[in-house]
């Protein structure tokens, strides 16, 4: 019998301290100053104790010191501490000009003493313009500015230290623990080995962002909106990255990486009426896109990312996350076409990859960017009607032209990729045969020779969907019943999550959601009823 008892105990405290003083000048000057301090630490103990060998399988009775067998334990503090210093100035002249500016110095244990702080300012401005104008049509528009930097120290508390530890495992890999005296038996002496590398001179992670945007409310409340347009900045990005085998045990370490540049614009639009008939309607909907690249990455850490022979993210200007591979012209139709490919280990019925450097062969040169990550746009809508009693709504959630990089296909396409004893897909049927030249899907092999799991387009699919997430039908009863009850209100209604996905011919998976083997969104139906007395 075994046991292994473990106790976590985690403290965290803040202390805040604000001060607020409001003012006004010549009757239109409207002035708010806030200065304030704000600490936090954390603390965080745990421990555990493994033992082998009890003469009672019982509960009460399986406690460490019971155990005659191994005995072995672990056990640690770690914590962090943040110091923040910020003050903010608001300004409003007549309810035309709104203004402010903030500015905060921040101070974490878990970058070195040369980086600990970071100043991080920012400033907004509005303008209603409806004041301005006094249009009849108008009843609210204002204008938006907005700039700020913000910073990040996400990262674990140890993150800046060099680290290591005495490993008592029986792996003979990894443990540290020798028979340097003969013992034989029992506890040997141990050293240590490297887990990270030390890093003095991690510093904060900094975001700088500058918005623009609009709100309306036109027609007398029917219409209304905004639009919003952005650009953001990140720098000195927190990363655990890859690191060489060449470092050997413990090359691992945080540092400061990739320099990101996200940018987008969001336009809602909605309309609400209630008709002469007593029917109300609250119709609105939204688009939104954004576009990311990396604009700078290390020296050290270009090979941890996403890159071709010849240029890496920030050279290709690609968004985060983009993928290499080789383009999939086909498939072979013919001993003649395999031969004159230079196609390493190429095969009738196999996957034809594409010569893209005029290069005779396929070698790592025909690699190209073959998936992104980010959609075209994304859109939705929401329809809400409401008549005596009766309310409907429901939404819709899509997103338009979004890379899929379905490797279910491994294991529906292919017989020998993954799990050559396992079941298959029925996708193996339609296979590629002499019969059947003009099916998109390759012959089965029992083996894998020619590397037809490499990432290519093969796998990347069109993920574009619209999906139905809500439908809703509700009623209230009428006063005149809840008043026998003594009720003030009482609903009942019908709903339904996730009713409807369409979604692209070309998608092979369930789900374009989640085409890594997780499991489709469950679609649900529910009815309930709500009361208050």
């Amino acid at each position: 019998a075994k046991t292994t008892l473990s106790h976590n105990n985690e403290t965290n405290w803040t202390w805040s301290n604000t001060a607020n003083y409001n003012f006004r000048l010549a009757d239109k000057h409207d002035i708010t100053v806030l200065a304030g301090t704000e600490m936090t630490k954390q603390s965080v103990i745990d421990f555990s104790a493994y033992s082998e060998e009890y003469a009672l399988e019982d509960k009460d009775y399986m406690w460490p010191n019971a155990a005659t067998g191994t005995m072995r334990n672990a056990g640690a503090k770690v914590g962090f501490r943040l110091a923040s210093f910020f003050g903010k100035i608001d300004y409003n002249f007549d309810d035309f000009v709104l203004a402010s500016f903030t500015i905060r110095r921040d101070g974490s244990s878990r970058f070195g003493k040369d980086n600990r702080w970071g100043t991080f300012p920012a400033a907004t401005l509005g303008l209603r313009l409806s004041k301005l104008l006094r249009k009849d049509w108008m009843d609210d528009w204002k204008l938006r500015f907005s700039w700020g930097q913000t910073g990040n120290q996400a990262i674990d508390n140890n993150a800046q230290f060099g680290l290591y530890v005495a490993d008592y495992g029986l792996d003979r890999v990894t443990s540290t623990a020798y028979d340097l005296l003969l013992q034989y038996s029992g506890t040997f002496p141990s050293g240590y080995r490297a887990t990270q590398l030390a890093n003095p001179n991690l510093k904060w992670e900094s975001a700088e962002q500058f918005n623009i945007g609009t709100d309306f409310t036109l027609l007398k409340g029917c219409l209304y909106g905004s639009i919003d347009g952005y650009v953001k900045d990140v720098d000195n990005m927190l990363i655990n990255p890859s690191y060489l085998g060449a470092l050997g045990e413990g090359g691992a370490s945080w540092a400061n990486g990739p320099s990101l540049r996200n940018w987008g614009m969001e336009v809602a639009l909605g309309y609400r009426k209630t008709l002469a008939c007593g029917l109300g309607i609250d119709i609105n909907g939204n688009l939104d896109f954004f576009r990311n690249k990396v604009t700078y990455l290390p020296a050290t850490s270009t090979g941890s990312y996403a890159h071709t022979t010849t240029e890496n993210l920030v050279q290709s200007g690609q968004p985060y996350g983009s993928i290499v591979g080789y383009v999939v012209e086909g498939i072979f139709q013919h001993q003649a076409e395999v031969d004159a490919s230079g196609q390493p280990n190429a095969r009738v019925g196999g996957l034809k990859y594409a010569d893209l450097d005029g290069k005779n062969g396929i070698t790592a040169d025909d690699q190209t960017w073959i998936y992104n990550p980010v959609p075209a746009f994304s859109y939705g809508l929401n329809i809400a009607l409401n008549y005596k009693g009766f309310d409907f709504s429901m939404f819709w959630q899509g997103v338009y032209d979004k890379d899929v990089y379905n490797n279910q296909k491994f294991q529906t396409d292919f017989w020998s990729i993954t799990d050559a004893g396992s079941n298959k897909g029925n996708r193996l049927l339609g296979a590629w045969t002499t019969a059947n030249t003009g099916s998109t899907i390759p012959a089965l092999t029992t083996n894998n020779t020619a590397d037809e799991g490499r990432a290519s387009t093969y796998f990347v699919e069109n993920g574009s969907y619209l999906k139905l997430r809500n439908l809703q039908l509700g009623y209230n009863l009428p006063a005149s019943f809840l008043s026998k009850f003594k009720m003030s209100n009482a609903r009942i209604y019908l709903s339904g999550q996730n009713l409807l996905t369409v979604k692209s011919k070309g998608l092979t998976c369930a789900d374009p959601e989640n085409p890594d083997w997780a499991y489709p969104l469950a679609t649900s139906v529910s009815f309930g009823l709500q009361l208050s007395f």
